[in-house]
């Protein structure tokens, strides 16, 4: 007995403890709530544009703090006292059970005043058959969502007004951690369904990135990870290895607890060649008694290792956030992508980290405006290419980021087509003149010495150019520029110096293994390179001037008896054809 009556008050003495360690400390929440209001009233950089009641909010959780007695309901009322701003970079550092998460699979407007499934998380949603999206919102866990709204326990901010209204609507959308989250809906087709949100299967990416080619075109999708500076180092061998692809798509789409700027530069400056302005920053500086001054500058990207110079696409949506907002911005700002997608998470400006005097968990607040260059707000900002969503079976946002790669490739492949057939009448015309100056002034004669000098020097020009376009856009098969173009290149490599034919020399080798390039193009090349190594060329199409033959004659080539077999391979007639038809002469013992 006396072991039982000894069991019982230890267990008694253990409660009592407890109950003491959790004893809430009304004073210290009312000294935390003057810290927070104040530092919001100083540095909450939006408070000016919201629509509430500073008084109110003061006023009311003043009175409220008497009703706490937990620890859950103090981080409760700090988190509701936040969600007064309805403004989704106002967060505490810290949530429990009953807290409402920071968003949904699913994402709704307001559209003549109904409240309509407008986006779902398309790229991560895995097991969603049914199409949702253009459904009105008619229940929230069987409660009508015009009263679920007018439920949402904050009590300062308009709820008619039409802002604030859509931010608790996607608010009560996240839900509270504890709580299911079934949805009455109305479909486009006028079909009533029950929806459970929280049987919507969300996919878990491997990885800091994912990275892939599609028709030539390189996808890379950030998973998440804007905060993690190890992204920097896989982006660069991601973005290494598709730098020969004719585009480059980069994916934004799942970045919603966004990052910071190290990553954003990171990733910006492989898509530039100069310092280039991203970003605007601004925020009001304040001295008690005097003028409030604002504060503006302008952040910028340094180029950094090899610049991808081809079309770049950045998707967005409902679910970029943040910094992936800011990359997004950036992007367009330094002119190196197109923006592609809707409008984004909308996470206004920079966010400061606070601590209470009391409590051991902080809370964020946006201390500072970030805009575009053209100075529009990024929270405002829309895609040059808007895509509003239509389905959840097609990627629709991707089909747009490839459709305008493909119409710019196809816009610059006219004009580098354009651009390579003038660089053959260029190449061409003074050659063609060239008989006509032989015959008149002779082969040694200072005009023919001349002419060959303004031949080299129309040579130089011409291989400049083409190297731009080769350094810029690849050895560019038949398909893309046709055949003179294509010949084009294959005759300025030609006519450059050997030390640029041996650096595109496997470009071409690449283009004629697709069928991109006449096989003939490479072995002229090749045997060119050869012979100007002092080696004996393979396919017997190279000729020099004999002085004491006075003609030209086919360069020493190799294995002459099985020439005309390699040269068949490629497309030539046999040797003995070639140099008839040119007045070569063959030699056979060379």
């Amino acid at each position: 007995m006396k072991i039982k009556i000894l069991i019982l008050i230890a267990l008694c003495s253990l409660s009592d403890v407890h109950s003491q360690e959790i004893k809430i400390n009304h004073t210290k929440i009312e000294e935390d709530l003057e810290e927070i209001i104040n530092n919001v009233i100083q540095n909450y950089v939006y408070l000016e544009d919201k629509n509430v009641d500073i008084n109110c909010v003061k006023e009311y959780y003043s009175n409220e703090i008497k009703y706490i007695k937990t620890e859950e309901e103090t981080v409760l009322f700090f988190e509701y006292l936040l969600n007064e701003f309805y403004d989704s970079h106002l967060l505490l550092n810290t949530n429990r059970k009953s807290s409402f998460r920071l968003f949904a699979p699913i994402y709704t407007t307001l559209e003549n005043t109904k409240l309509i499934v407008a986006n779902v998380w398309q790229t991560q949603v895995e097991n969603l058959n049914q199409n949702i999206v253009g459904a009105e919102i008619l229940k929230f866990n069987g409660t009508d969502f015009q009263e679920a709204i007018n439920d949402f326990p904050t009590h300062c901010n308009d709820k008619n007004n039409l802002e604030t209204k859509e931010w608790i609507a996607n608010r009560i959308l996240a839900g509270r951690y504890n709580e299911p989250r079934i949805l009455t809906l109305k479909l486009v087709d006028n079909k009533v369904i029950e929806f459970d949100l929280d049987k919507v299967k969300i996919k878990k990416d491997n990885g800091l990135l994912t990275s892939k080619i599609v028709n030539g075109i390189g996808v890379i999708r950030i998973n998440n990870s804007l905060g993690n500076d190890n992204l920097v180092t896989e982006f660069d061998k991601a973005l290494n290895h598709l730098m020969n692809t004719n585009g480059i798509i980069l994916d934004l789409r799942n970045t919603p607890n966004g990052g910071d700027s190290y990553e954003a530069r990171g990733i910006m400056s492989r898509f530039i060649t100069e310092k280039r302005p991203y970003q605007q920053h601004s925020f009001i500086e304040k001295s008690e008694g005097n003028p409030d001054v604002e504060r503006n500058w302008i952040e910028y990207v340094i180029p950094r290792g090899e610049t991808y110079i081809k079309p770049v696409i950045v998707l967005v949506g409902r679910w970029t956030g943040s910094m992936g907002e800011g990359l997004a911005i950036g992007f367009e700002s330094i002119g190196s992508a197109e923006i592609v997608g809707s409008e984004m998470e909308r996470l206004a400006g920079e966010v400061f980290n606070f601590k209470f005097k009391h409590q051991k968990y902080g809370y964020k607040l946006s201390g500072a405006k970030l805009y575009h260059i053209n100075g529009v707000l990024r929270e405002k900002y829309v895609p040059t290419n808007y895509v509003k969503q239509s389905k959840t079976n097609k990627d629709e946002t991707l089909e747009k980021g490839i459709e305008i790669i493909k119409n710019q490739a196809n816009k610059t492949d006219s004009i580098i087509k354009n651009e390579l057939e003038l660089i053959k009448v260029e190449d061409q015309t003074l050659r063609l003149l060239l008989p006509t100056v032989l015959e008149k002034f002779g082969r040694k004669s200072e005009e023919y010495e001349y002419f060959w000098f303004l031949i080299q020097k129309q040579d130089s020009i011409s291989s400049n150019k083409l190297i731009t376009i080769l350094d810029n856009h690849g050895w560019l098969g038949k398909s893309r520029v046709g055949n003179t173009a294509n010949q084009t290149i294959w005759l300025t490599i030609q006519h450059s110096d050997l030390k640029t034919q041996e650096k595109y020399l496997p470009l071409l080798k690449e283009s004629v293994k697709n069928g991109e390039s006449e096989g003939w193009h490479l072995a002229f090349l090749e045997d060119r390179i050869l012979m100007r190594n002092k080696k004996k060329q393979i396919y017997g199409t190279q000729a020099v001037w004999d002085n004491v033959l006075k003609k030209n004659k086919i360069y020493p080539t190799e294995n002459m008896e099985s020439v005309n077999e390699r040269r068949k391979k490629l497309g030539l007639e046999t040797l003995e054809d070639y140099a008839k038809a040119n007045g070569y002469l063959l030699l056979m013992n060379e």
